[in-house]
């Protein structure tokens, strides 16, 4: 049952967002708004699936034998396997009603005041679910990277062979993506069919219905967004788990947390062909150490590249870094 006060707009509610002279509605200062770049630099395509997308991918290459005279060869053939990745369906509504609208004195802003804190809640959990959406812990969302990349190898093909393993014991680490968009490496998907992206339809007054079953006109708006994650090639992504920041102290782990860096760099296939461009995603904490690291006097690693009218742009072995703030500081150690 839906909560009064929680799931629409209030008197309350209202009041709090008129400017000083009463006249309008107020700029909304959006504190709660997140900086995950991810999500904008993500390509999209329309999947091969109602639900999603397969992807074939070759797992085993043929061998030539060396020929002999008046001898013959062994036939052989390679091998692929099928990777199936579903989207998910995210849907969210908005009412507010036509009493508030009206005294507001400027409906159409006061709907747009409520609809960008919508479209931010939208960006917000797709961001989260790309890195740590698990369909075993809910079916009904995609596999992000986190449960993808979730172990250790050193079998070059593995996903295990894609994560670097920085140490770190207690339930409180965190992890550096490196990640390269495009159509063989990481890209959002959308189901067959349908449009990418997140739609807005203003469905116009509409009776509604309150806590207690009683009935009130309403402007209504839905939003709706299907989406999920292929990784084409493993080998497009590399990242560095289980880092502890905490136990980043000396000049030496500082050497250490940056060289991991480089390592999961050196585990991304053809990263000289010119054709990507890699991005690490970490925590705004994690982008802070490599900021700091960028003032010792012995660094050679990381650089800055000064932009105009933005903020620098920060590297690390010619990797840009950029905060994303859907990652945690809290993750479980993996093994």
């Amino acid at each position: 049952m839906p909560v009064f006060g929680t799931e629409a707009m209030t008197l309350l509610d209202l009041q709090k967002r008129y400017n000083a002279t009463k006249t309008g509605i107020d700029k909304i200062i959006e504190v709660l708004n997140q900086s995950n770049p991810i999500v904008q630099d993500m390509k999209f395509l329309e999947g091969n699936l109602p639900t999603g997308n397969l992807t074939t991918v070759r797992t085993g290459l043929p061998r030539p034998s060396i020929r002999m005279i008046n001898r013959g060869v062994p036939t052989t053939k390679s091998s692929t396997r099928q990777i199936t990745d579903t989207c998910a369906m995210l849907e969210d509504r908005s009412e507010v009603d036509v009493k508030i609208l009206g005294l507001s004195g400027n409906p159409q802003q006061t709907r747009a005041s409520e609809d960008a804190a919508h479209i931010e809640g939208f960006g917000q959990s797709v961001a989260e679910m790309l890195f740590y959406g698990d369909t075993d812990e809910n079916p009904a969302e995609f596999n992000g990277l986190h449960v993808r990349y979730n172990t250790f190898s050193d079998v070059i093909g593995d996903m295990g062979y894609q994560c670097i393993n920085a140490g770190g014991t207690a339930n409180k680490n965190t992890t550096l993506w490196l990640v390269c968009h495009g159509d063989d490496g990481v890209v959002g998907i959308y189901p067959r069919g349908s449009e990418a992206g997140l739609k807005k339809k203003d469905l116009g007054e509409q009776t509604v219905t309150d806590k207690d079953g009683n009935k009130f006109q309403a402007v209504a708006t839905v939003f709706n967004w299907d989406v999920g994650l292929s990784v084409k090639d493993i080998r497009r992504v590399a990242a560095v788990r289980n880092v502890d920041l905490e136990t980043v102290k000396t000049a030496a782990d500082r050497q250490e947390f940056i060289e991991n860096i480089i390592r999961a760099k050196g585990r991304i296939r053809n990263l000289n062909s010119g054709r990507i461009t890699p991005v690490m995603y970490v925590t705004p904490e994690a982008k802070t150490m490599i900021e700091i690291i960028l003032n010792d006097k012995n660094n050679v690693h990381v650089t800055r590249q000064e932009v105009m009218n933005a903020m620098p742009k920060i590297y690390v072995a010619g990797v840009e870094i950029k905060e994303c703030e859907a990652l945690l500081m809290n993750e479980a150690n993996i093994v």
